[in-house]
């Protein structure tokens, strides 16, 4: 089965809070589960606006239906700018289909396409998949936060990961005023 994949506009914003909420309710490797209090969405959507230049989603679509997401968020801060910190989710009906890793990759394409140095993501040590998943894109462990997070089984460490990007390698997406304008034929 084939998946779409593209950049999340203000239309898709209904569905993409949606699925956020069914995936907190559902993983198991999340820090946020259902039973969290969560952003309104009129301040979620104002957030959304404010922070448009640096704030980046694609979601993955099967006929229509949202099934996952990936946020790339560069840094606020000059200094570390040259970052993107991505946080991905996947319906777990729909794990292990490839989705993961096309959503990973059109988030690289993004950083490069911006110029970014390096991308980072935490990612609980219990999660396996994902663990593996990430090492095979690329991340490497950088750090970890002994028992950072209480699970019913206990606690569970979270692992800082990160990817170099080397600037050699040019980004298929074409970037302009911080947005992305269009996608380079191959």
């Amino acid at each position: 089965m084939q998946y779409q994949v593209k950049l999340a506009g203000l239309r898709d914003f209904g569905a993409l809070m949606k699925l956020q909420k069914q995936i907190a309710n559902e993983a198991k490797h999340l820090a946020i589960t259902g039973k969290d209090r969560r952003d309104s969405l009129l301040y979620a959507f104002a957030k959304t606006l404010v922070h448009r230049k640096r704030v980046h989603t694609f979601i993955a679509l099967d006929e229509g239906k949202v099934v996952g997401y990936i946020t790339a968020i560069s840094g606020k801060f000059l200094k570390v700018r040259g970052t993107s910190y991505v946080v991905m989710g996947v319906l777990a009906s729909y794990r292990g289909r490839g989705i993961g890793t096309e959503l990973l990759k059109r988030a690289e394409e993004l950083a490069r396409g911006h110029g970014m140095h390096r991308m980072e993501l935490e990612v609980f040590e219990k999660n396996e998949d994902a663990v593996r998943l990430y090492e095979k894109l690329g991340f490497v462990t950088e750090g970890r936060r002994r028992e950072a997070i209480k699970t019913p089984d206990g606690y569970d460490d979270i692992i800082w990961m990160g990817k170099l990007l080397d600037e050699r390698v040019a980004s298929p997406l074409r970037v302009k005023d911080g947005k992305v304008t269009e996608r380079i034929a191959a």
